[in-house]
């Protein structure tokens, strides 16, 4: 029973050492230049922090403003559809139009052929 209280109480020292040896010199009582370092570092990252910050603002602000203007396309592209499409039925009924207009002018011409065969018949 000793012998396993006597290693248990080397096993605890030993872990403590290793612990003390882990945290042996707090934050607080770092070096002066190892805290000025770690001090501009920090400056550093908060510079960098603050660029990339400004980059994805700018980043958004440009997204949204390419969203507008796929947006203001997609009405312009319908736009341009529907008068299409009315520009296609006026040509359709203009040229239904037409096709009447020769017909009736080639019934015309017709019976005054006609009319001119029977006279010099």
């Amino acid at each position: 029973m000793s012998g396993l209280l006597l290693q248990r109480l080397k096993d605890r020292d030993s872990i403590e050492k290793n612990f003390s040896e882990l945290f042996n010199e707090p934050l607080i009582e770092q070096k002066a230049s190892s805290r000025k370092a770690a001090e501009d570092q920090l400056a550093v990252l908060k510079l960098e922090l603050e660029s990339k910050d400004k980059e994805i603002s700018d980043l958004k602000s440009t997204l949204k403003l390419k969203s507008k203007d796929t947006e203001h396309l997609h009405d312009e592209i319908i736009t341009l559809n529907i008068e299409n499409n009315l520009l296609e039925e006026r040509l359709n009924k203009t040229k239904a139009e037409y096709d009447e207009i020769v017909q009736r002018w080639l019934r015309k011409v017709q019976q005054e052929a006609n009319i001119m065969n029977d006279t010099l018949n």
